[in-house]
């Protein structure tokens, strides 16, 4: 399950241990936001990571751009989020083998 908070997948950790069901051996749990408590979550959550200092740089100088010339278009490409495997997924198919 992906989340789009780190708040909500820790949520989706706490129901899904409520619940009884497993993770990650019957639930992958995937968060969004990539912060501190997803690594100090039992199990540690798997996370998209980005460089959030690197793409507020970026959003800057791009409104600048735009507010020096209003009719400005662009077009921005920013990186590619990577994504931080901790203990609450698993491989694909991995329970089946359970």
């Amino acid at each position: 399950m992906v989340y789009d908070s780190d708040v909500m997948a820790l949520a989706g950790l706490g129901v899904a241990g409520e619940m009884g069901v497993k993770v990650p051996d019957e639930l992958s749990i995937v968060a969004f936001d990539d912060s501190v408590l997803t690594r100090i979550a039992h199990p540690a959550i798997s996370a998209l990571s980005r460089d959030t200092f690197a793409f507020g740089k970026q959003l800057a100088e791009v409104m600048l751009e735009v507010i020096a010339e209003p009719g400005l278009r662009r077009d921005v490409k920013t990186a590619t989020p990577r994504l931080v495997v901790r203990e609450s997924t698993a491989p694909p198919g991995a329970w089946q083998e359970n």
